[in-house]
Formats: C-alpha cells, sequence, structure tokens
C-alpha cells in the first residue's frame, strides 16, 4: 500500500509544477464562481425574455455538467504525454508495476478527482447560486436532488480515462494536445443540441455516439425537464453510459498502448 502513496504523490508533485494542469486541476472552483455570480447576471441584464432566459440557463447547466471531466481528461491527457516525453512510459514496462498497472493506477486516481469536480461543478453552483435560475417559481439547480447528481459524477468522470489516452495517443507533443484539446473541446457544447425541439424524439440518440450524452440526459430526465415519449429512464441512461464508457476506455487504451 505504501509504495501505491508514494507514486501517488509522485503523480501530484508532477500535476502541480506544471502551470497547464495545475489550473486545470482548480479549474472547478472558477467555474463555480462563474456559475454562481457571473452567468446570471448576464442572463438577467441581456436576455429577451423569461422563456429565452430559462432555455439559457437550461444550456448553461448541461455545459457546466460536462465541463470538469473534460477538464480532468485533459489534466490526465497531458500528464501522459509528460511521461511519454521523458520515456517514463517505457521504464515502467520493465518494473512489477508494468504499463497496464500504471495506467490503470493513474486512472483510478483521475476518475476520482473527475468524480468530485463533476460533483462540485453541479452540487456547488446549487449551493452558491440561491434563486438566480428561479423561473416561474422553479429553481432549475433545485431539480437535481443530491444523490442523482452523485449519480451523475459518477457516471460522467468515465468519460475521463477515454479522453486522456485518445489525447496522449493522437498528440506528439504538448503543442499538439494542447491544440487537439481546445478542438476536441466542443465536445463539451454538444450534449447541449438535446434542448432543441427537433432533438427531443429518437433523434436524441444520435447524439449518444459521445458517451456524455448518456449521463446528461439522464441527469435531465431526473429532473423531470425535456419529457418526451421517447425518453428512457434515468437508470437505463447511466446503465448505458456506463456500458458505452467502459467500451471505450478499453478501446482507448489499447490504441493508446499500440501508438507507444
Amino acid at each position: 500500500m505504501s509504495k501505491y502513496m508514494k507514486l501517488l504523490l509522485y503523480e501530484f508533485k508532477n500535476i502541480i509544477r506544471e502551470k497547464m494542469t495545475l489550473i486545470m486541476l482548480v479549474y472547478p472552483l472558477f467555474m463555480i464562481v462563474l456559475g454562481s455570480f457571473v452567468i446570471p447576471i448576464l442572463i438577467n441584464n441581456y436576455g429577451t425574455d423569461a422563456s429565452g432566459q430559462e432555455l439559457a440557463s437550461l444550456i448553461i447547466i448541461i455545459v457546466f455538467a460536462n465541463i470538469a471531466p473534460f477538464v480532468t481528461a485533459a489534466m490526465l491527457g497531458f500528464n501522459l504525454l509528460d511521461h511519454r516525453d521523458e520515456n517514463t512510459l517505457d521504464t515502467i514496462r520493465v518494473t512489477p508495476l508494468s504499463l497496464r498497472g500504471y495506467v490503470i493506477f493513474k486512472t483510478i486516481y483521475s476518475y476520482i478527482i473527475s468524480v468530485n469536480a463533476s460533483f462540485w461543478s453541479i452540487q456547488g453552483v446549487k449551493l452558491l447560486s440561491g434563486d438566480n435560475y428561479t423561473f416561474n417559481g422553479v429553481n432549475l439547480w433545485e431539480l437535481f436532488s443530491l444523490s442523482d447528481i452523485f449519480l451523475y459524477a459518477l457516471v460522467a468522470a468515465l468519460f475521463t480515462p477515454v479522453f486522456a489516452m485518445v489525447l496522449a495517443a493522437f498528440s506528439k507533443n504538448k503543442i499538439e494536445g494542447f491544440a487537439f484539446m481546445k478542438t476536441a473541446g466542443m465536445l463539451t457544447l454538444v450534449p447541449a443540441l438535446i434542448v432543441l425541439e427537433t432533438m427531443q424524439d429518437y433523434k436524441q440518440y444520435i447524439l449518444g455516439i459521445l458517451p456524455s450524452f448518456w449521463p446528461t440526459k439522464g441527469l435531465l430526465v431526473s429532473a423531470d425537464l425535456l419529457d418526451h415519449a421517447h425518453n428512457i429512464s434515468f437508470w437505463m441512461y447511466m446503465l448505458i453510459g456506463v456500458i458505452y464508457s467502459c467500451f471505450l476506455i478499453v478501446v482507448s487504451y489499447r490504441y493508446f498502448e499500440s501508438r507507444l
């Protein structure tokens, strides 16, 4: 157990020594402040009417729910790039830990960080925003229960190892990794398309190619938002999200390993 604690300490030293990964570690705190105090002011001042403001707030909730797993994935991906550039991964291959064991270790602690970041990105705004997201007497954030937010975080955080290993596999260096991250950052906005009227029926499942769709839509269903006959239950969205994400984790790891 002690060797894993030493390894964990070493990993965190690597994270905080780089400004980019350090910023990613505290990024959810900035998002909580932004979502609680800044964005409500912008929506109230520039929103055209109550329905438009409510729609904008719903999009903000979806985007916030998807940012934390993406940022944590980028942090893990850049960390893997660091190890690859320093040939650390080649060294690990000949140790008793093995490359697979090391990646599993990194995946587990990054997943735990992602779960916490995902949970508090939603729960933090819910606690601090007060009545800033209240429309027609209903506070949108209050519609999400504590247990549903936690379950969402458990499933959504599975996206972290998938994107991290894809980022590390496709990028030759940190510069390419940063460019890839900025381009792929659009993925955090794609689930927001589910608020469109045309994406309420069976066409919503087109977005299911993204693993983040399933827990996001499940969270909205749990709050009775975007109700439609073609929706499935909250638990089915979460179950499909877990199975699909686990499948992508296996595929992305094999691709990452083949690229080393």
